[in-house]
């Protein structure tokens, strides 16, 4: 049965707490710190992510962005989210994208400052990310997309057991101008979703 409740209605009970994590909507006043994350991770961003195609810009512009997502945090329209250890240190951006309230569909995106690579953090993330939106959102699907090229991307999808839905050859530009593809993985259930402790809303999930 479709949910006709206007979005703004809808109650996102967030932060979302692993054991290394905690993860929210992204506030004003996060600006500095996500510069910093994208300052230090440009060259690795600007190997995949097509938004990185241009000047990485200043703590002003980072801002700017928080602020324009937080407006839309608000309105139920995205869900850009900051991933913080438990010492308050930014280690990922992250969130809930181009989803739909009727079907309750949600597509997983993420990265993680170089620094922090090849931790477990975007296995971490992106395993909670689905739990809550099945958990606390009542998804009834949930996407995440890589760059066909993007090994170590596509890695953290598998070993989360996202199934493999389409493989494209070509269907947009890299930041470099090379072309690439697209493998978008989806799941319909947390089922032998690996086991991470969650909580959001003071309730806790395995």
């Amino acid at each position: 049965m479709c949910n006709t409740i206007d979005p703004i209605l809808i109650d996102i009970p967030f932060p979302i707490m692993t054991p290394r994590l905690m993860i929210r909507n992204v506030m004003p006043g996060d600006g500095e710190a996500m510069h910093e994350v994208r300052a230090e991770s440009w060259e690795d961003l600007k190997k995949w992510m097509d938004w990185a195609n241009k000047d990485i810009g200043d703590a002003r512009d980072a801002e700017k962005i928080i602020r324009e997502n937080y407006a839309k945090y608000i309105l139920r329209e995205d869900m850009m989210c900051a991933a913080f250890t438990h010492d308050g240190r930014l280690i990922a951006l992250c969130g809930l994208h181009r989803f739909d309230w009727t079907t309750r569909s949600f597509d997983i995106g993420y990265y993680v400052r170089s620094s922090e690579h090849n931790k477990g953090y975007a296995t971490e993330l992106a395993n909670a990310l689905t739990r809550f939106a099945f958990g606390a959102l009542n998804a009834n699907r949930v996407s995440i997309c890589a760059a066909t090229g993007n090994a170590a991307s596509r890695r953290v999808i598998e070993k989360l057991e996202f199934g493999l839905e389409t493989v494209t050859k070509f269907d947009a530009f890299l930041p470099d101008g090379s072309p690439t593809g697209h493998a978008s993985y989806v799941r319909y259930d947390i089922e032998s979703l690996p086991d991470l402790e969650v909580s959001w809303a003071n309730e806790l999930r395995n």
